[in-house]
């Protein structure tokens, strides 16, 4: 019993990011047994399984109010280890991202490749210069993106960011048609990104993708593949996404 409460607290603490593995391992408990346990956990609903190797808490401790998890951390918990395996398959870097109080909030960053980047998890960075950011911008209610545009100023972090106001709305409503953003060397004149939506069930926007490069922008065939993948990992998971009220319904199809 004592081996199952460590278990079961290692997996509500760590909300998803490790597997069964890595948790037995930190708890010192031997792989067959922590199989075991977390088996006869998921069976009386104390864990849900969200991939294969990873749980979060279940429906048993969520009705006893002990552990609540976020439906967007879930979310993020959730991309993490397809982002990490198309990461390493393509050597490059990918963020997943949601908009808080006009500021992109990184929740998940996969490194694929030899050179890292200065984001990090739980990190945010403005909206209006970055690919995450224009899709989630261009996904808000009319009334709220004017309040945005009207609470500038926006500085200029390299000779390429957008930032007049009339602009920055032009660029928008061409993410919103193409449901595709670029940061082409705005926040860094050696990075260039490019981001797609990601929506609840009922359509609306709530987080997006992105794919940093270091340097110029990606092969044109590599783009291809990058963006066909984010958008069937953006489809796969929509059922799973927290509904939210948007302005913006993203075609993923």
């Amino acid at each position: 019993m004592a081996k199952g409460l460590r278990l079961l607290h290692a997996i509500v603490c760590d909300g998803g990011h490790s597997t069964l593995t890595e948790l037995a391992r930190q708890e010192a408990i031997p792989l067959a047994t922590a199989h075991r346990l977390a088996a006869t956990l998921e069976e009386e609903g104390y864990v849900d399984r969200l991939t294969r190797g990873c749980f979060l808490p279940g429906r048993v401790l969520i009705d006893l109010q002990l552990a609540r998890p976020d439906p967007t951390q879930r979310l993020a918990s959730r991309l993490r280890r397809p982002l990490g395996r198309l990461a390493r398959r393509h050597r490059v870097l990918l963020h997943f991202g949601i908009l808080e109080d006009g500021m992109v909030t990184y929740l998940v960053k996969e490194n694929g490749g030899e050179v890292d980047l200065f984001t990090a998890e739980s990190m945010q960075l403005e909206a209006y210069c970055s690919a995450i950011g224009k899709v989630l911008l261009a996904a808000l209610p009319s009334k709220q993106l004017d309040n945005y545009l009207r609470a500038g100023p926006f500085v200029a972090l390299t000779p390429n960011t957008i930032t007049n106001p009339d602009a920055i709305r032009g660029e928008l409503e061409v993410v919103r048609e193409a449901g595709l953003a670029f940061d082409r060397h705005e926040i860094r004149e050696d990075l260039y990104c490019f981001a797609i939506p990601v929506s609840g069930p009922d359509g609306n926007v709530i987080g997006a993708l992105s794919s940093s490069f270091m340097g110029s922008a990606p092969p044109a065939a590599l783009f291809r593949q990058l963006h066909r993948s984010l958008r069937r990992l953006a489809a796969d998971v929509a059922h799973e996404a927290p509904a939210q009220s948007s302005g913006f319904r993203a075609d993923l199809g």
